[in-house]
């Protein structure tokens, strides 16, 4: 007595579908409840839910993936954009590191280079500066002739009113000069300290090895407050003259709303402070700069080298934004 195993419903279906016809086509789709379905023709809208189309002999013969959602797309866009930015960013790299390999011999070319640059960028500074001082001398000549004409009744005419005026826009713009000339030098030890990372990791040097005592970026000068907007550059302002009027040693010459200048220092210790308000060139804020003169020395640099000097500068910036918030 012979039994026979039942064959399984799909099995039949496909069968069965097959002996109808040999040329038909048969699709094999899945619907939303996760039941598998075989048919001759396929519904319009299992079309992009993704089916497979089958041979007479019931082999899987073309594949077709449903429809990606429009989050799905997005998606792969990003993924796409994000490894095409990596790969860029890696060639990028490796153009910079042959660069830097080839223009650098040693950790120590890197540093004096670095210090070459930055003596330079003081060079311009002090010759700044000495624009600054010949500006001031006449600034403090022309007041005094204002002066003297007020005191004896007579109206100031207009070419020494303008003069007073363009002299004072004229250091404006010098500290404008400085207070970028000291932002590249912040820049530049950056950017030196970047590079002297990578160098050193691409020629495996333990920095232990060597150590560069002006290495990294340094510290932000204390004589410097930005300020965010107009607000706060207005309060900030009124603390700063606060404490140009507390600090200086001679009495203030000039005041106004972006340059504050005391007279010239007269005794060896006195010291001369200018406060200038360097308006940002993109945006809404600004720069306070408290610069120090004293009497220049036998090379006619006025830059003030005194502790005394050195401690108004120093607590410039705690003393406008608060204790501990211009670190």
């Amino acid at each position: 007595m012979s039994t026979h195993r039942p064959l399984h419903l799909p099995c039949l279906v496909v069968l069965t579908l097959l002996a109808t016809t040999s040329e038909a086509r048969l699709y094999r789709w899945v619907d939303e409840a996760g039941a598998v379905h075989y048919t001759d023709t396929l519904p319009p809208a299992q079309a992009e839910r993704g089916h497979a189309e089958m041979s007479e002999k019931g082999l899987v013969v073309d594949t077709t993936e449903r429809a990606k959602t429009p989050e799905e797309l997005q998606r792969e866009e990003e993924i796409r954009r994000a490894r095409l930015a990596a790969e860029r960013a890696k060639k990028e790299q490796e153009a910079a590191d042959q660069m830097l390999l080839r223009t650098f011999g040693s950790v120590d070319d890197m540093i004096m280079t670095r210090d070459g640059r930055l003596a330079a960028v003081d060079a311009m500074i002090r010759l700044t500066r000495g624009n600054i001082r010949r500006q001031q001398d006449l600034l403090r000549k022309l007041r005094a002739d204002a002066a003297d004409l007020e005191r004896a009744g007579k109206p100031i005419p207009a070419h020494l009113s303008n003069g007073i005026a363009n002299s004072e826009k004229s250091i404006h713009e010098s500290y404008a000069t400085i207070v970028e000339r000291e932002q590249q030098k912040q820049e530049m030890r950056a950017s030196v300290a970047s590079d002297l990372r990578r160098f050193r990791k691409l020629k495996n040097i333990s920095e232990a090895t060597t150590v560069d005592q002006n290495e990294g970026p340094g510290a932000s000068p204390k004589n410097l407050v930005p300020c965010a907007n107009a607000e706060t550059c207005d309060r900030l302002w009124a603390r700063a003259s606060a404490y140009v009027r507390q600090h200086a040693t001679t009495p203030v010459q000039a005041s106004g709303p972006k340059i504050m200048i005391t007279a010239p220092p007269a005794r060896d210790e006195d010291v001369n402070l200018t406060l200038s308000r360097i308006p940002d060139k993109n945006g809404p804020g600004a720069t306070l700069f408290l610069d120090a003169q004293c009497i220049p020395g036998l090379n006619g640099d006025s830059t003030c080298t005194t502790p005394a000097a050195q401690r108004i500068l120093d607590g410039f910036s705690d003393a406008v934004l608060g204790p501990g918030q211009g670190d």
